[in-house]
C-alpha cells in the first residue's frame, strides 16, 4: 500500500502528492551512494598521490579545498533553498561527487586533483543537506526516528567500497578504472532522482514550535542559534565530528609511527572503526526509542572518553584497536541523534535546519585534525587523544542540560492520536 500524502482540504493549496515509502527508499540510497563515493575517494588517494607525483605536503594542503568548499556551499544553503528543492539539491550533488569519481579516472594533472577536491567539497554539501532535510521531514511525516538507521547506511556504503577498491586495486585494477566502475554503480540512483517525486519545502511554521523555536519563516543559522536545544546539539555535533576526523586522519599514523606497526595494521584499524561506525549506528537507533536521548548521549560520552583514555596510554597494539572499535560504536550515535533533536527546532524549516547542523561538521573537519597535529607536535600522538577524552566529557555535560531533558520529554510523549486514515497532511 502507497502512502501518498496531500492535504485534500483546499486544493489551492494543496500539497503535490509524493510517496514516503519511495522518497525513504531513495534518500537512503543516495546516503548509501555518498559513503560509496567517500571510499573509493580515501582509497584512491595514495594511488592519486603516486600518479602525480605529488608531496605529502602539497596534497595535505590541496586536501583544505574539500572541507572548506563544503562549508561555503552550507553557509549558502538559505539561498540556494530559495531557487531549488530536496531534489534538484540531491541531483546535483550526486553529479558533483559523479564528477569527483570521473575526474579522478581522467586527471593526469595536479590542477584535475584541485577540480576533484571542489568537486568533492560540493557534492559532499549538497547530498548532506538533501538526504538530512528529507530523513527529517520523514520523521515528522512518519513518526518514527529514522536518522541513526539512514546513517549506518552510509557507513555500510564507505566500509563496501572502502574494501571493494581496496581489494580491485591490490589485484592489478588501475584506480582509474575503479574510480569509473563506482561512478557507472551511482549512475542508476541518480537517474531515480529525477523521476520519484519529493515533499515540498519551505512551508509556512506553525505557530507554536517545540523548545521555544521562533516561529518566523524566515530563519537561517544566526536565529536558530538564539535557540537552547540548537545550540546544544550545534556544540554536541562540533564534538562527535571532531573525534571522526581526528580518526578518519591520524589513526594509521598513530598505529604506524605510535606502535611500529605495519602499516596494513593502521588501516584495518580504520576500517573496523568505520565497520563500527555502522553497527553503532544501529545500535543507537534501539538506544533512543528505548532509553531516550539524554541516556544515548551518556552512553556515547563515557565510551568516547574510556576509549580517548585508552588510546592515551598506548600500551599495546590490540588494545589500541580495541580502543579505535569502542569509539567508533561510542561515537556514532551522536550526530544522528544531534540532527533528530535538531528537528523539533523548526520543524517545517528542516532544510534550513539540516543545513545549520552540517556547519560545525565541515568546521570541525577543517580545525580538529590541525589541532591534533600541532599538539601531536608539542606533546605525542597518544597525549594529543587527551582532545578525544575532552569531547567525550563534553557530550557527557552538555547531555545533562535542560534543553536535552526537555527534546527527552517531548520524544516521550504520546503520539496524536491516530484517525485510521493512513495519508498524513503537511504542516501548515
Amino acid at each position: 500500500m502507497t502512502t501518498e500524502h496531500q492535504d485534500g482540504t483546499d486544493s489551492a493549496t494543496a500539497e503535490p502528492p509524493w510517496n514516503l515509502r519511495a522518497v525513504t527508499w531513495l534518500s537512503g540510497t543516495q546516503f548509501f551512494m555518498f559513503g560509496i563515493a567517500i571510499g573509493v575517494m580515501t582509497v584512491a588517494w595514495a594511488e592519486v598521490i603516486r600518479s602525480l607525483d605529488l608531496s605529502d605536503g602539497f596534497f595535505g594542503t590541496a586536501h583544505l579545498l574539500l572541507p572548506v568548499v563544503g562549508l561555503l556551499t552550507l553557509l549558502a544553503a538559505k539561498r540556494i533553498y530559495r531557487y531549488l528543492d530536496h531534489r534538484w539539491i540531491g541531483i546535483y550533488g550526486q553529479l558533483a561527487l559523479i564528477g569527483l569519481l570521473v575526474m579522478l579516472a581522467v586527471s593526469d594533472h595536479f590542477v584535475g586533483l584541485l577540480i576533484a577536491f571542489v568537486l568533492a567539497g560540493l557534492g559532499s554539501a549538497l547530498v548532506d543537506t538533501a538526504t538530512n532535510s528529507v530523513f527529517m521531514e520523514i520523521q515528522a511525516r512518519g513518526g518514527r526516528e529514522v536518522m541513526n538507521m539512514m546513517y549506518a547506511i552510509n557507513s555500510g556504503g564507505t566500509v563496501i567500497s572502502a574494501l571493494g577498491a581496496g581489494a580491485l586495486i591490490s589485484l592489478g585494477m588501475d584506480y582509474r578504472w575503479v574510480a569509473v566502475l563506482f561512478a557507472v554503480i551511482m549512475g542508476p540512483v541518480l537517474l531515480a532522482s529525477f523521476v520519484i517525486k519529493y515533499p515540498p519545502v519551505n512551508q509556512d511554521e506553525p505557530e507554536e514550535t517545540p523548545s521555544g523555536a521562533e516561529a518566523e519563516g524566515d530563519i537561517g543559522l544566526i536565529k536558530l542559534m538564539r535557540n537552547p536545544l540548537f545550540r546544544v546539539v550545534f556544540v554536541m555535533t562540533v564534538l562527535g565530528i571532531a573525534v571522526e576526523s581526528i580518526v578518519q586522519v591520524w589513526s594509521v599514523i598513530y598505529v604506524d609511527q605510535l606502535l611500529d606497526a605495519p602499516i596494513v595494521y593502521g588501516g584495518a584499524a580504520f576500517a573496523l572503526f568505520s565497520l563500527t561506525m555502522m553497527i553503532g549506528r544501529m545500535i543507537n537507533a534501539w538506544l533512543v526509542a528505548s532509553l531516550g536521548i539524554r541516556r544515548s548521549f551518556l552512553i556515547s560520552a563515557i565510551g568516547t572518553a574510556l576509549s580517548g583514555a585508552l588510546l592515551m596510554g598506548a600500551f599495546d597494539l590490540w588494545l589500541s584497536v580495541f580502543a579505535f572499535l569502542l569509539m567508533g560504536i561510542a561515537i556514532a550515535g551522536v550526530q544522528p541523534t544531534c540532527l533528530s533533536a535538531a528537528a523539533r527546532v523548526a520543524p517545517s524549516r528542516v532544510n534550513i535546519v539540516a543545513a545549520a547542523m552540517m556547519v560545525p561538521a565541515y568546521a570541525a573537519f577543517i580545525a580538529t585534525p590541525t589541532a591534533y597535529g600541532w599538539l601531536s607536535d608539542a606533546t605525542s600522538l597518544n597525549t594529543a587523544m587527551v582532545l578525544v577524552v575532552a569531547a567525550g566529557v563534553g557530550v557527557g555535560v552538555l547531555a545533562l542540560s535542560r534543553p536535552i531533558a526537555e527534546a527527552d520529554r517531548a520524544a516521550a510523549a504520546p503520539a496524536p492520536a491516530e484517525t485510521g486514515d493512513s495519508t498524513l497532511t503537511a504542516q501548515t
